[in-house]
């Protein structure tokens, strides 16, 4: 049996884990939305300008896309060795990854400088993006989960959550403040501003990050010798209904956060001929509102479990679906930001809390990193393509037919997670349970 670390000890490294994982996911979604809202106001025109404005905004969101497809190998990759040399080293490589990346946008020439080889080079970043993206949110996790104890699991593993939309916020302050340029300033220089602050992050980000110990449950693992060499082997052994079951239960916040964050700003400016400043609010409302329901459902879901809290997100989008398009034709710009707060700042954001506490306990230790990661990036393409696939349904069959793939998505999620377990009841995260050097064994699957 290991020694309990001291209380202080535990404290400061719990503390110094959240404020690490918070950062590093700041940083992931602060960038995947820098790059979605670029796309929509900037991108198409400026590395795709050969083509008609429709075909630009396509091929500027299949790039965007692109970046997404990569993210199961990379989250597959990366999470792996998460399980096997450590939660924290994968961080830390994720962060580097991401912000490279992201300055390096910044600073690319465009087409009318370099041609051809512009969005090459856009794509090429984008996917070196997306290599670091793969295995961070799902690392951040792990590792919030096993830094926390089965009594206060909900509410510290939805902290990654709250790096979304701090991450998002960040990203939507820093465009309506550059809203203010006229088109032609943003399009010479300005969009290149929000790329080059995330850049600066990176530094923040490895400061914080490589003061943290490694998580508790990793450590008890490499002490007892129980690491497994091959997680995913051992991951499609024992757990595969758990993968697909939580790859189903986590679609609706991938697929949500891209239909609202990304493809409504391109909706409204686009078909509805609006400004992007309401759009604009409205995710930054969304997200504000998201800082008070994300630890609030996290707690709740301690309380009376991770299936029914769940399940009151999943269907408040599917409730909304519609009406959220509804308000958006108004143009009204009170009603937009209403519009995204309902759907997204509640709806989304409540499933996004609680399925950091779900997916962590859905996996036993020695394979956990891997079962996260695998389940999250599993709908990853999918979330990629969306705001694709939505203008594509948008221009043949309107707007109802986006509304059918926002509520079908989230009826199928609740269906996953009705079938998958209450995994609350059994504490199956395990801190307390590793403390003592014991690693749960599941059974096969």
């Amino acid at each position: 049996m290991t020694s309990p670390a001291s209380p202080t000890t535990d404290k400061r490294g719990r503390t110094r884990a959240v404020a690490s994982n918070l950062i590093g996911t700041v940083l992931e979604w602060y960038d995947f939305y820098v790059y979605g809202t670029a796309t929509s106001l900037a991108l198409g025109t400026l590395f795709f300008p050969s083509v008609s404005a429709v075909a630009g905004t396509l091929a500027a969101f299949a790039t965007y896309a692109i970046g997404f497809v990569l993210r199961p190998v990379a989250g597959v990759v990366l999470a792996r060795w998460g399980d096997v040399i450590g939660r924290k080293n994968v961080m830390v490589i994720c962060l580097i990854l991401m912000g490279i990346a992201t300055g390096g946008i910044g600073l690319l020439p465009t087409y009318t400088k370099v041609g051809v080889l512009a969005p090459i080079l856009l794509v090429v970043l984008r996917l070196v993006q997306s290599i670091g993206a793969g295995a961070e949110y799902g690392t951040a996790i792990t590792m919030s989960a096993e830094y926390s104890t089965a009594r206060r699991r909900g509410l510290l593993a939805s902290m990654p959550a709250l790096g979304v939309s701090l991450g998002i916020l960040l990203g939507t302050g820093v465009f309506a403040t550059l809203s203010g340029l006229g088109k032609t300033e943003f399009l010479a220089w300005g969009w290149r501003i929000p790329f080059l602050i995330g850049f600066l992050l990176v530094f923040v980000g490895l400061y914080i990050r490589l003061r943290v110990d490694e998580s508790p449950e990793f450590t008890a693992l490499k002490k007892t010798g129980t690491v497994v060499r091959n997680p995913i082997r051992e991951l499609l052994r024992t757990h595969r209904k758990r993968v697909v079951l939580a790859a189903l239960a986590r679609s609706t916040d991938a697929v949500g956060s891209q239909i609202f964050n990304v493809f409504a700003i391109s909706y409204c400016t686009s078909s509805l001929k609006m400004p992007a400043a309401p759009a604009l609010t409205g995710v930054m409302a969304g997200n504000l509102v998201g800082l008070l329901v994300i630890p609030l459902a996290g707690r709740c879901a301690d309380r009376w479990g991770r299936r029914p809290v769940f399940l009151t997100g999943l269907f408040s989008v599917a409730v909304f679906g519609f009406p959220f398009f509804w308000l958006l034709q108004t143009r009204n710009p009170l009603l937009v930001v209403v519009a995204l707060v309902l759907v997204y700042g509640i709806g989304v954001k409540i499933a996004l809390s609680v399925s950091g506490a779900y997916l962590a306990e859905m996996f036993e230790p020695r394979v956990r990193n891997s079962g996260v990661n695998l389940a999250r990036s599993a709908s990853d393409p999918i979330a990629g393509f969306t705001p694709l696939i939505a203008t594509g349904l948008l221009a043949v069959a309107g707007y109802w037919a986006v509304g059918v793939l926002v509520v079908g998505t989230a009826l199928i999620s609740a269906a996953a997670v009705i079938a998958g377990p209450e995994t609350g009841d059994h504490g199956s995260s395990g801190h307390d349970e590793m403390s003592s050097g014991k690693a749960r064994k599941a059974p096969a699957e």
